[in-house]
Parts: structure tokens; C-alpha cells; sequence
């Protein structure tokens, strides 16, 4: 299957011959480099794709250094560009000789689409069921209510179906529980505190016989 090079996903490391042609024309077009040999950016890149690399590894390691410093500025027109390519690939070469690790992680195609596939299936739109009597029952209800301009009316209408739906969970031939029935049972599961031992008890007072001065 032909990938257009402008639809080419950046992570995915390219491995067939295929790959590599849409992969570097996908470069240069992202690194605006319409005057670039493809021939010698492949050549330069080849390496790299081997190792791992992905396109937006590669374009990573244009514009930054392995410890996250800029390369410097970017490519004038006076300079080739799969000699700018090739001179800031360099910087990426552990000691010279051993290309390093990509800054960013890279997938197959195969997985590529597997993952785009997933997520496509994630979301996408759901069929809809058909709602019984009760849900286009509410359904009516909740449009007929979104429908009334004025906000009293629509909380007075709220208010009436909570009422509705609380009363819906009585036992049949109970009332609803009132304020005083709420207020009496927090009285009797809740004693109320006393500070001292005394408190509530009538002091009692013991009379004392008056003492007379000689």
C-alpha cells in the first residue's frame, strides 16, 4: 500500500526500501527542503532508519542536542542540505562510532495501525438502542421542560419530579416522613451531653445554726 509522503506518521521507523523513499520525502517536505537530493538524504539517513530511528526522531535531533541544548540556528540556503543533515546527525554519534539511542520512541507500521485501528474503533459512534416507554416518557418530559423560558417554572418542575421520584420509594399505605418525625428520631439516637454530674440536679441546701457573738 502507497502512503502519500505528507500522511506518512512520524513515529513509525521505516524498514522496506518503500518505506525509506516515502520516509525521507516526508522529511524534506516537513523540514521545508524542496531543493534537497533524495538520493543523498537517504544515503545519510539509512543508517539511522537501521538503528531505530523514526522521522520525528530524526527532526528532533535536527533542532536539539542528546542533552536538550539547540543545535543552533537553522539551515541557510548557502548549505546542502544532506550536509546540514549529516553534520547534525554527528552530534548524535556516542564517541564517534555508535549512533545513539532516539530521542523519541519508534513503532513498526504494522503496529501503527493496530493502535490507529484500536482507537478508531474506540471512537467511533456507538449505535443507539431503542428507549422502552419509560426512557421516551423522561425523554419528553426533559425536552418539554428544556423548552420553558422561564427558570422558576423549570425549578419548580424539578422540584416536582425529585418529589415524585422520593415518593416513588415509600412503602404503599406509609406517609412520607415529616420535619418533627426527622427532629424526634435525631433526639432519640443522639443523647444530649452533660457537663458535670450536678448539672440538672436541685442543690440542696442545708441549714445551719447561727453562730452567736459574745
Amino acid at each position: 500500500m502507497q502512503i502519500d509522503p505528507r500522511r506518512w506518521p512520524g513515529r513509525v521507523v521505516p524498514t522496506t526500501d518503500a518505506d525509506v523513499d516515502i520516509a525521507v520525502e516526508s522529511l524534506c517536505e516537513r523540514a521545508s527542503w524542496p531543493d534537497a537530493d533524495r538520493r543523498w538524504v537517504r544515503r545519510t539517513l539509512e543508517p539511522w532508519f537501521k538503528a531505530g530511528w523514526s522521522v520525528d526522531a530524526v527532526l528532533v535531533a535536527v533542532d536539539t542536542r542528546p542533552d536538550g541544548t539547540r543545535q543552533g540556528r537553522p539551515r541557510s540556503r548557502a548549505q546542502v542540505a544532506h550536509e546540514f543533515l549529516r553534520a547534525r546527525m554527528m552530534v548524535w554519534t556516542a564517541d564517534g562510532a555508535r549512533l545513539a539511542r532516539p530521542p523519541l520512541a519508534g513503532m513498526s507500521l504494522g503496529e501503527w495501525f493496530r493502535v490507529n485501528r484500536r482507537n478508531a474503533l474506540v471512537n467511533s459512534k456507538r449505535a443507539s438502542t431503542a428507549l422502552g416507554s419509560e426512557g421516551e416518557r423522561a425523554r419528553a418530559e426533559s425536552r418539554a421542560l428544556a423548552h420553558r423560558r422561564d427558570p422558576v417554572e423549570r425549578s419548580r418542575e424539578k422540584g416536582r419530579r425529585r418529589v415524585e421520584a422520593l415518593d416513588s420509594l415509600l412503602v404503599p399505605g406509609q406517609e412520607a416522613p415529616s420535619f418533627a418525625d426527622s427532629w424526634r428520631l435525631v433526639a432519640e439516637l443522639i443523647p444530649v451531653p452533660r457537663v458535670c454530674s450536678m448539672c440538672g440536679h436541685v442543690r440542696n441546701e442545708v441549714t445551719r445554726q447561727a453562730h452567736r457573738v459574745a
